[in-house]
């Protein structure tokens, strides 16, 4: 029907025109199941179906004259609407499929039936090939068959058909880089009944609907390839099998800022907290905030991210290692609070501690590390901070602890954290139509 390529930067108008065209006459023209045969018309339409159909033409035969020959059968596959059901993995996909064949049985002259070229007929009355979806995962209940088209058939006999199809297939569900998750769905295609010799069966062109109204609010479809193959029966018979895979990714807006946001906000917290003293009221107080928060998000996450399939979100990952790391931060300000504790105990000077703690202090790294002040609002230094080996053992602890902490806040970052999707070896979308 319109297996026409469009480049992304035009359209094609006579792509429209047949299309238009097409349509006038499958919605104007009398089916062919009106016709009865051995009745005559004064209709020269009405008497041109009879002398095509009428004539010991048989609709449940190969139209071809002699059997040896083959159906060649293309096709030709336009999707218009589809939808992702993130429960079942599942693929939800209107498609409009233009079907053509040659039909040795309905040919004749136009001149000799007063210029008409092309009849429309209902696939009840001609010979249809039985194509069909294999993987569909079928449901009775919400998945309608075809909807049962009328075709357009040529003085040569060329028949078109152009059937609209409910479908729905699995998906190769990848959720590891939620809301940048990309799926992938195949749908296979072919006859039951007919092999290789019988019905050949060729897919011309892949095709995507540019038109808004059809498109998904949550979901884009980056890719769709094709692809054809032959499988032998048990029975030595060879059979045409069509692939069509679609690639969709997510429109990650609302789930970023919603979801996504707050976990960072939360490792931020962490962050920040890490700089405390470890004696001060203050961390103690937002370490038990922080550690509560973050169980109490992953609790509330488990009703919005996607629960099934294989793969879990890195970004849930990355709330749980945060969550581990809330944890390890509390136990490491206790033990550094029984550190500054040994200040009421007398130290012993020249002990092994404060000669490793001395000559530490005294190198540049250690100036640059222990330089810097805690946030807290009312912090003083005080003397016992320079002079006093546990203090300082604790001070070196506490900048220890919040270095490793943001390098390892980084690398998870880094590793967890999506910011794009993963097309990789995708390969788009090479032809759009207008419906």
């Amino acid at each position: 029907m319109f297996a026409h390529r469009w480049p992304l930067h035009r359209s094609s108008p006579f792509v429209l025109l047949r299309l238009g065209w097409m349509a006038f006459l499958l919605n104007h023209v009398l089916p062919a199941a009106s016709i009865e045969c051995g009745k005559e018309s004064t209709n020269v339409e009405n008497r041109l179906k009879s002398a095509l159909l009428c004539q010991g033409y048989q609709a449940d035969v190969r139209p071809r004259k002699e059997h040896s020959q083959t159906v060649n059968l293309s096709v030709s596959y336009h999707v218009l609407t589809y939808d992702f059901d993130v429960s079942n993995d599942l693929l939800l996909v209107d498609v409009w499929m233009d079907l053509q064949w040659t039909d040795d049985f309905l040919h004749w002259d136009s001149s000799k039936w007063g210029g008409i070229e092309r009849l429309a007929l209902s696939t009840e009355q001609i010979w249809f090939p039985d194509f069909r979806h294999f993987s569909s995962f079928y449901n009775p209940e919400e998945l309608p068959d075809c909807a049962n088209p009328k075709c357009t058939v040529a003085e040569n006999g060329t028949v078109t058909c152009l059937p609209v199809c409910s479908m729905n297939a699995k998906c190769e569900a990848d959720y590891s880089r939620w809301p940048y998750d990309v799926h992938r769905c195949n749908m296979w295609y072919g006859t039951w009944a007919n092999s290789m010799d019988e019905v050949d069966i060729h897919l011309l062109d892949v095709c995507l609907a540019r038109n808004r109204e059809f498109g998904s609010p949550k979901w884009s479809i980056v890719s769709l390839d094709k692809s054809r193959s032959v499988v032998r029966s048990s029975d030595n018979y060879m059979y045409t099998i069509l692939s069509v895979e679609v690639m969709l990714v997510r429109k990650p807006g609302f789930e970023y800022v919603a979801i996504v946001g707050p976990i960072l906000i939360l490792a931020l917290l962490n962050v920040y907290i890490v700089w405390l003293r470890s004696s001060s009221f203050e961390r103690k107080v937002m370490l038990g905030l922080s550690i509560f928060t973050h169980f109490s998000y992953l609790k509330q996450l488990e009703w919005t991210l996607p629960y099934n399939g294989d793969t879990l979100p890195n970004c849930m990952i990355f709330l749980l290692c945060s969550a581990v790391i809330g944890v390890a931060l509390l136990i490491l300000t206790l033990l550094n609070c029984w550190l500054r504790m040994r200040l009421n105990r007398n130290s012993i000077t020249g002990s092994f501690i404060d000669r490793l703690t001395g000559s530490f202090s005294q190198s540049r790294v250690a100036e640059l590390i222990l330089a810097a002040d805690y946030l807290e609002l009312n912090y003083k230094v005080t003397q016992d901070e320079k002079v006093n080996y546990w203090e300082r053992l604790a001070k070196l602890l506490d900048r220890a602890v919040a270095i490793v902490c943001v390098v390892i806040y980084v690398t998870l970052f880094c590793i967890l954290i999506p910011y794009g999707h993963e097309i990789g070896d995708a390969n788009g979308v090479n032809c759009y139509i207008s419906a």
